[in-house]
């Protein structure tokens, strides 16, 4: 709870800063603001074996501090769905909505930001799709395997206003 209080403190802090300067923001810039009690649900786009051993055990570390939540996971091949499926309620407890496809996952409304964690040479084809629909990314590397993918990815993330992190697992973790 003194987190809560502290950061309230600071928020008001830095509304009164804000208020006394004369900035001001567009309505826009509000749905930008994530509050207090919001999840950030995750979407999983393929669910392979570096995810299974690498991704997921780091996400879980953070996840509940930071409010984090997988929700859905998108992969082709239907026994990867249903293993990810089962392996998500063993060891999270989540029951996570299954897509055939990342067209069905983008059609979600619950999806808020996406780990790829595909093939090596779909990475910045799927992060620029993810980009497309404006969601945030976690990204394995490598990012790219020819530089006019890495550019499309790259184009669609700044024309998107994207976060994206590429991960370097063995040497992050």
């Amino acid at each position: 709870m003194s987190d809560r209080r502290e950061f309230i403190k600071k928020s008001t802090l830095g509304a009164t800063a804000v208020a006394a300067s004369g900035l001001t923001f567009s309505a826009k810039s509000y749905g930008n603001i994530i509050g207090a009690n919001e999840k950030v649900r995750v979407g999983v786009i393929g669910f392979s074996d570096r995810f299974r051993s690498a991704l997921f055990p780091s996400f879980m570390d953070s996840a509940k501090k930071l409010n984090f939540e997988m929700v859905a996971l998108s992969d082709l091949w239907s026994k990867r769905r249903e293993d990810g499926k089962a392996f998500f309620q063993k060891n999270a407890g989540w029951d996570v909505a299954l897509c055939r496809n990342n067209d069905e996952l983008y059609e979600r409304k619950d999806i808020d930001a996406v780990i790829i964690s595909t093939a090596d040479f779909q990475h910045a084809l799927h992060l620029a799709e993810a980009a497309g629909h404006k969601k945030d990314a976690y990204c394995e590397k490598p990012f790219a395997e020819t530089m006019a993918d890495a550019k499309a990815a790259l184009k669609a993330c700044h024309a998107n206003n994207t976060i994206v992190q590429i991960g370097s697992q063995r040497r992050s973790t």
